[in-house]
């Protein structure tokens, strides 16, 4: 086969790969975003409405995908496998003396194209849009979701804090009480604040509340926010890469029992998140490998089920696996990386029986 025939089966896979991948990803985002209104339709209030709703679900699809990638990639790439092996694609590629681990690699370009254009986006903007879009929940559902919520309370000096959610400098659900001598002077709500220094400037509709007669109502108030009440676990995996970064830097020389803790969280994200490519390209290289073995005359529902299988085990064990080092306060990328390392050994064993 001359090289202009092999450049055309080349691009060949990865389109088809690339299709596959896509298509199956949006078809998993729908299935869950429909899942994600009916559960959102328990919450419905005059405020937030089905329309309401709809936009947030719609809104937080986007950064949901980002749970699908592996499965999809995965499951892409081995359609675009199996078809084209059932077309004879493949058998040419072999007869013309191209190992089975390149035609793997080739064909799970395409779903690394996806991969990377999604994590790119998401963490460009996904991550904060879909942040937002549960900001605005939060207010639009008002007692019908806060009632459900822990309130943790900041104290700085004579002044406590309460908010719900935080993006960048602004804070949602704001609870603010001023104390003198042990005695409320005032207390202050607000849909919205903002964050500035070291102060809290409230947004116009904010309601006092005043229990003396001396209250000067300036709209902001001093106030110093700890590093660790910025963010929370519940908050972590929608942050972006950067962020995380930034934060893991902060508690890096911290003995503190519970910042230890609170890091290998984060590292628990920052790393899952800068290994999920090559998550993608050794669960492909694996079950790839399959397509020239035992699933080599199967069908292509046994395929799928495979390969949703393959990719729901990897997550799974890489998520205990990264469980059991925190919890000894063991290395977590050792935690994460554990699981990739397990199919490369089998890659390796299976190419060989190939």
């Amino acid at each position: 086969m001359d090289l202009k025939m092999m450049k055309i089966f080349y691009i060949y896979l990865i389109k088809r790969s690339l299709f596959f991948s896509f298509s199956i990803l949006i078809f998993f985002g729908l299935l869950d975003s429909v899942f994600t209104f009916i559960s959102e339709l328990e919450n419905i209030s005059a405020e937030y409405n089905i329309l309401k709703i709809l936009i947030y679900v719609l809104l937080s699809m986007p950064h949901n995908l980002m749970d699908f990638m592996e499965g999809a990639c995965l499951l892409g790439v081995m359609l675009a496998l199996g078809l084209s092996h059932q077309e004879g694609n493949l058998n040419v590629l072999r007869t013309s003396g191209i190992a089975p681990l390149k035609i793997v690699m080739v064909s799970s370009v395409g779903a690394l194209i996806l991969a990377i254009s999604l994590i790119i986006f998401d963490e460009i903007s996904f991550k904060k849009i879909y942040l937002q879009a549960d900001a605005n929940k939060s207010i639009l559902s008002e007692k019908r979701i806060s009632n459900k919520k822990d309130i943790n309370w900041i104290k700085s000096n004579d002044s406590f804090l309460s908010f719900e959610n935080i993006i960048d400098d602004e804070i949602f659900k704001v609870r603010f009480f001023k104390t003198k001598e042990n005695q409320i002077i005032f207390s202050a709500s607000s849909n919205t604040a903002k964050i500035y220094q070291n102060k809290i400037l409230f947004d116009k509709n904010v309601l006092y509340k005043t229990f003396t007669n001396d209250l000067n109502q300036e709209g902001e108030e001093i106030f110093n926010i700890p590093i660790q009440s910025k963010i929370s676990l519940d908050n972590i995996d929608h942050l972006n890469i950067l962020e995380i970064n930034f934060y893991r830097k902060l508690f890096l020389n911290s003995t503190v029992k519970k910042d230890i803790l609170f890091k290998s969280h984060l590292d628990k994200v920052f790393f899952k998140t800068i290994f999920k490519i090559i998550s993608i390209i050794f669960l492909i290289m694996f079950f790839g490998s399959l397509i020239f073995t035992s699933l080599r005359n199967s069908t292509i529902g046994g395929r799928i089920i495979v390969s949703v299988a393959g990719a729901f085990i990897y997550k799974i064990s890489q998520d205990l696996s990264i469980g059991i080092f925190i919890s000894y306060g063991l290395p977590v990328f050792i935690g994460v990386i554990i699981p990739s390392i397990l199919l490369i050994f089998m890659s390796f064993k299976s190419y060989q029986k190939i």
